[in-house]
């Protein structure tokens, strides 16, 4: 018995009471679901066929009648797990979660968990924890625990104030204080280490490798000196990072007004506006390097745990300090030296000098910093749904609890969406639906350290989830603007945040107005991702057109333009798409995708394409609290009620459609786009290497074919058959980890996902195997190199042998 497919749809995308069917089109949502079954009748004799109706009409009188009760407990097991296993997802969930997500639900949850400071291991961020471990049993979850680590966490030091100052061989010319309170730490920079260190100042602009490599070619000595950096291109731990590699004794960061408090736009400060206002410093982590707790690397920090000292730490070397602009504006005002180039100017009322003296030559730079390390017990909230079908995959939506200061944007936001949609599940549940599959709502601590409370619980369950990890969502920063969303996605989720957003009506109503109906028109609009037709791999699939000619394809198929595979090559052989952001490692989402190869999605609105969805101007302040997100970000907080439906819609296709939602096609596509980027740009390289690149392009067509095959296989499968369901839905879970190397990425062991982790190199914009990436940069920066060209040849090696494992892995079995 084989099942055919019809996509369910109206016209237009959206879900509507009465619905019709028609020719599918390009871009529709595509849920696709049994229609009629071969069934054999022996028309020998009228008696054998009224023998055959009646065990028919049995046989639908059991399933009806199983369906009619709620408890099945006392059924017989073969029959109970036989029909649930082959049971078509119900698509009209959808519209109820959509319908059931409330703006007012966001905005109480938004205002609760922002109104008072709790950074990571404080007691009111523990009070957040227990608070959110009552609302989820209260909304009907099926299960929640907290699950405790002991961490090593920075904070600074409650007694002695960290100081920036200008002195001279008798006296202090200025002194900046970091400024706290009560309940309020100051601004500083975690983990920086404690000290104190005096010397000259150098401007090193955002503190970009270019920047001290443009410093050197001046002949200016960078070792043992005070840098001062704008706080905005890079992360401040990439800026710690390139300062240590230079041997800096000290490094200041500020927030340049150039991008926090344009002058050009002459716009007074918060409250009035949504700049910062010139008093104020920001808060970040300059520990960012994947890998959580500093003293448990690789392993969960339980409490019984071995633990490394923290001398033998990977901890930051270098004295770091944040200052506001005003006080920048007195350190950098009185600098001498050369003139800073035209770019490396700023939003001062002068003209920027690199120095690194003073125009009083006997003037330093004297930083003392005092910051404290502590172990300190952190919290992770999990609350389960169990599924109904397959309880032993687990879909994980997760967001950080902890913030900085009041943390209204980052943090309380994405609370918000996982405490809503706890409650939006909880009220389905209560209407007897229950997903296939499990849903994991997860609630991070101490995030903003170092992704700490999400690396230690996935260390704590890695081999659990290896086997059983669907998919994570992550729920962070909501909304930081209202231009359209912005996404972070592995190739296998693509196919799942496009039919979604196309689920999700657009919250503009202008945009509404000019025909862009919804999420995905209003994204496709406003960051479209352009391709050229020549890379595609089946290029005759590139337009809506009626195909005739199917001979570029290696596998037989339909000719039916509502078939799965034909769906699924037309989706990812679009001209123009919605840009998705390639993955990074800046949320909880990283450490999933990167290290334990779960697929993984971040959701979030933003005023810019270009820039990261935490490039707001109050980021990691004071004034990141709830009234700036009434006042400035989402007065309705209609945005932060798209981005939750959108989160929920994910999460529905994930945990209970039949079939795992992933395009393979969407990751072959992908591999050839990063094979013909690394062919135009560094073929050149690798032939000097001795590297044949061809290798490479064989390893990527086999993937190729084996996603074409796997999919016209798909459609064509015995649904009866709940153990063949299972076989697909377990290689598609499983495809994701072929892509895991135990050794990682030659830079980074701890990137295992050497094909799609991010690159060492926080500013390349070059979709190239990362590992291939990150060690021809560094020859153009140290042509003599020879580790790096050894290292080249082994990790080619290892490149083409994962991707040819990688597609075995969804090879027919």
């Amino acid at each position: 018995m084989t099942a055919q497919y019809r996509p369910y749809r109206n016209e237009d995308g959206m879900e509507a009471e009465q619905v019709t069917w028609g020719d599918q089109e390009v871009g529709d949502v595509e849920i696709y679901q049994r229609t009629t079954e071969d069934i054999r009748v022996c028309n020998r004799s009228h008696v054998v066929g009224g023998i055959g109706i009646g065990l028919i009409g049995a046989l639908l009188g059991l399933i009806v009648g199983y369906f009619a009760h709620s408890e099945h407990s006392q059924c017989v097991p073969s029959l109970s797990v036989a029909l649930h296993s082959v049971q078509e997802a119900n698509p009209y969930v959808r519209r109820k979660i959509s319908q059931m997500v409330s703006n007012e639900e966001i905005e109480k949850f938004i205002k609760a968990y922002s109104l008072e400071p709790h950074v990571a291991g404080s007691s009111i961020d523990r009070h957040f924890a227990k608070n959110i471990k009552s609302e989820w049993l209260k909304h009907g979850i099926d299960s929640v625990e907290i699950a405790e680590y002991n961490v090593l966490l920075s904070y600074p030091d409650k007694e002695r104030t960290n100081v920036v100052k200008i002195v001279n061989q008798n006296s202090d010319i200025l002194s900046i204080e970091s400024q706290g309170g009560k309940i309020l730490n100051a601004a500083f920079s975690a983990y920086s280490r404690a000290g104190n260190v005096t010397g000259n100042l150098l401007y090193v602009n955002y503190g970009q490798t270019s920047d001290f490599q443009y410093l050197k070619s001046l002949g200016i000595p960078l070792e043992g000196k005070i840098f001062i950096a704008r706080h905005w291109k890079l992360p401040a731990d990439e800026i710690v990072w390139n300062a240590q590699e230079v041997k800096a004794a000290g490094l200041i960061l500020y927030p340049d007004p150039e991008n926090y408090n344009p002058p050009v736009l002459k716009s007074d400060p918060y409250p009035k506006t949504w700049w910062l206002p010139p008093n104020i410093a920001r808060t970040d982590s300059i520990l960012w390097n994947g890998a959580g707790d500093p003293l448990t690397p690789g392993y969960p920090a339980r409490h019984d745990a071995n633990r490394l000292s923290v001398s033998s730490a990977t901890l930051p070397v270098v004295i770091v300090q944040p200052i506001s602009y005003g006080n920048a504006f007195k350190l950098l005002s009185s600098l001498e030296g050369p003139e800073a180039p035209k770019e490396w100017q700023g939003g001062f009322n002068f003209t920027y000098k690199i120095g690194p003296s003073f125009k009083d030559p006997s003037w330093k730079v004297q930083m003392q910093v005092y910051n404290q390390l502590m172990n300190k017990t952190i919290y992770n909230v999990v609350g389960t749904i169990r599924g109904k079908t397959e309880p032993d995959r687990y879909v994980i939506i997760g967001g950080h609890r902890d913030a900085w200061a009041y943390g209204a944007v980052d943090g309380a936001g994405g609370t918000a969406a996982i405490l809503e949609l706890s409650r939006v599940y909880g009220r389905l549940l209560k209407e007897g639906w229950r997903p296939r599959r499990t849903i994991m709502f997860c609630s991070w601590g101490a995030e903003e350290h170092n992704l700490i409370g999400s690396t230690e619980w996935l260390e704590d369950n890695l081999k659990l989830l290896h086997g059983r990890a669907v998919a994570y969502v992550n729920a962070d920063i909501l909304v930081a603007g209202n231009a359209s969303i912005r996404v972070v996605a592995s190739p296998l989720l693509y196919n799942t945040i496009f039919n979604a957003t196309k689920e999700v009506m657009n919250p503009n109503e202008h945009d509404r107005a000019e025909g862009l109906r919804t999420v995905y028109d209003a994204w496709l609009m406003s960051f479209p991702n352009k391709r050229n037709r020549t890379n595609l791999l089946f290029p005759n699939y590139s337009h809506s057109s009626v195909i005739d000619d199917f001979d570029d394809l290696p596998v037989k198929t339909v000719h039916n333009q509502s078939s799965l595979l034909d769906s699924y090559i037309r989706n990812a052989m679009q001209l123009v798409r919605p840009k998705i952001r390639e993955m990074d490692m800046r949320g909880n989402y990283a450490p999933f995708f990167v290290h334990a190869g779960i697929p993984a999605v971040d959701v979030s609105y933003v005023h810019d394409s270009t820039m990261s969805s935490s490039s707001y101007p109050l980021h990691h302040t004071e004034f990141d609290n709830f009234d700036f997100v009434k006042n400035f970000i989402d007065p309705s907080f209609k945005y932060h009620a798209t981005v939750t439906k959108i989160l929920g819609e994910l999460l529905r296709d994930l945990s209970d459609s039949l079939f795992l939602p992933f395009n393979l096609l969407d990751y072959a596509q992908t591999l050839q786009d990063f094979y013909v980027n690394l062919q135009s740009k560094m073929k050149a390289h690798m032939e000097e290497h001795g590297i044949d690149i061809n290798h490479l392009e064989l390893a990527i067509k086999n993937f190729s074919n084996a996603a074409l095959k796997f999919h016209s296989a798909q459609e064509t499968v015995d649904l009866s058959d709940p153990m063949t369901v299972r076989r697909i839905n377990d290689q598609l879970l499983l495809l994701e980890r072929a892509f895991l190397d135990p050794n990682g990425l030659p830079r980074n062991p701890y990137k295992k996902h050497i094909v799609m982790s991010p690159s060492e190199s926080y500013l390349s914009s070059s979709s190239i195997f990362p590992g291939l990436l990150d060690e021809f940069l560094n020859l153009e920066l140290f042509p003599q190199d020879t580790e790096s060209s050894e290292l080249i040849k082994a990790h080619f090696s290892v490149l083409v042998f994962t991707i040819q494992s990688a597609a075995k892995i969804i090879q027919n079995v």
